[in-house]
């Protein structure tokens, strides 16, 4: 079931939810929804890198993603002032959670990497 929120927009929850069956629901504001048939379409994941600004460091991380089979849909790199770091923001194309997890895992063991989050939203 698909319930509207004020501030969160459209919350997914299972029929069956512990937490929906508690809340006070507005008719209105619940949708019947269902997963797409086709579950095999790539969808859109945004992580922002913060690493050493180095030569080649660009080319170690897409090097990563590429080697567990992701495409970088968009790439943005935002340098830290007086700093040796540089944070980047990448829209990766992936399949499922465990490509994502491989991904990850990936650029972790690049060395120059200092840290890794997945941006929401």
């Amino acid at each position: 079931m698909g319930l509207i929120t004020k501030g969160h927009g459209m919350v997914v929850h299972t029929h069956d939810c512990p937490v929906l069956s508690k809340m006070r629901v507005d008719p209105d504001k619940v949708l019947d929804i269902e997963w797409a048939p086709d579950t095999r379409k790539a969808f859109d994941v945004s992580i922002k890198i913060v690493a050493a600004n180095e030569r080649g460091v660009l080319a170690k991380i897409a090097a990563e993603i590429a080697e567990a089979g992701s495409n970088i849909e968009n790439v943005a790199m935002d340098p830290q002032d007086g700093s040796r770091y540089t944070a980047m923001h990448f829209t990766l194309e992936v399949q499922n959670r465990q490509q994502l997890a491989t991904i990850l895992r990936g650029l972790r063991r690049v060395p120059e990497v200092m840290r890794i989050a997945r941006v929401k939203g």
